[in-house]
């Protein structure tokens, strides 16, 4: 426990992002941000990564809890490699002192979570989850970032997951491999309706869902800090171009409303996949017919969307956290596990 007035930083390491969430020892957020790091193109990334948040936070000497899906990324042999690399990587820049691991039914020093790697292996969600289960005693949280979507039933204020790895959360659908930017459109659908006929898709990554959410005007260039699939802005043009592609022509051939249509038909299919995901989720939980959705994520706009077509009330996950920033619930995980660590530690 800590004695002194301290403050809190929360690290979500995934495969494609570090997420930092900071707030001081009265659970007050001050800055919560994202940077790009493709872990799975070396360890390296990771480095640039921690020492860039720390020269833009200064958050060197707070107490820092970890959570993460890095893991999985293939320059690892192995999950557990994947934990104990990643470990390695963030005990440069922190002392080990000063690291809390999230595990899934504990707090983990680094030597611990080396050895208990099976509890701290892509536990983000269950930090976020928890954190809203302290809040709302049921409903149904979803939190639907750049890639994965996490579907977790509260039951009288407990998060109540039917599995914890990866591997039972798909097979349960709570967890789904789609999000509102790096998602590859042919993950949602091999055909699609266009100019009155139905078109087989090029089985390329021409595409990605955060083409359609731009041209759907559901998402700001600026706030989207990947790569496209071919590397160039992301802006409505250069979406359109891409979408083209995918059956095999070229943007300039057709309108725009053309093309935005076509991108309502993808997101149709993303937001299908997500709402059936959500029905089966619900069928294992005696969730009641007015139990809320509670979104987070930067695609919480398609959890919103699930809520009005399944006639439930909708929360964001902003309106959890003082003050209510859109960027903590765009980086929910950062933002639980720091606030659940200045809980636990204050």
């Amino acid at each position: 426990m800590t004695k002194h007035a301290s403050y809190f930083s929360g690290w979500d390491i995934g495969g494609a992002h570090v997420k930092v969430a900071r707030c001081d020892h009265s659970g007050k957020l001050i800055e919560v941000i994202q940077l790009a790091c493709p872990l799975w193109k070396g360890i390296e990334h990771l480095h640039i990564a921690i020492q860039s948040a720390q020269q833009q936070l200064g958050n060197q000497g707070d107490i820092s809890a970890i959570t993460m899906t890095g893991e999985l990324v293939d320059i690892f042999a192995d999950r557990q490699t994947g934990v104990s690399e990643i470990l390695a990587c963030i005990n440069n820049y922190i002392p080990a002192d000063k690291i809390h691991v999230f595990a899934s039914k504990q707090w983990l020093s680094p030597a611990d979570s080396k050895i208990q790697w099976q509890d701290v292996a892509s536990m983000n969600w269950l930090a976020s989850a928890n954190f809203v289960a302290n809040n709302i005693a049921d409903g149904l949280f979803i939190d639907l970032g750049s890639t994965t979507c996490d579907i977790i039933a509260i039951n009288n204020g407990v998060a109540c997951p039917r599995g914890f790895d990866d591997h039972q959360r798909q097979l349960s659908r709570e967890l789904l491999y789609t999000g509102a930017i790096r998602t590859p459109l042919l993950a949602l659908t091999n055909q699609a309706p266009f100019n009155g006929q139905l078109f087989s898709l090029a089985a390329e990554v021409f595409a990605t869902t955060g083409d359609c959410w731009r041209l759907l005007n559901k998402i700001e260039a600026d706030m989207i800090i990947d790569d496209s699939a071919d590397g160039q802005p992301w802006q409505p043009e250069d979406c359109a171009r891409r979408i083209a592609r995918l059956i095999g022509s070229d943007a300039d051939d057709h309108s725009p409303q053309q093309w935005q249509q076509l991108a309502q038909w993808f997101a149709e299919q993303q937001l299908h996949q997500v709402i059936n995901a959500c029905l089966q989720v619900i069928s294992n939980h005696n969730l009641s017919l007015d139990a809320p959705i509670i979104g987070a994520g930067v695609g919480r706009f398609i959890a919103q969307q699930c809520a009005q077509r399944l006639e439930r009330p909708y929360i964001d996950f902003a309106s959890q956290v003082s003050p209510s920033l859109s960027a903590a619930a765009d980086h929910a995980p950062a933002t639980a596990i720091a606030l659940l660590a200045q809980q636990q530690f204050t």
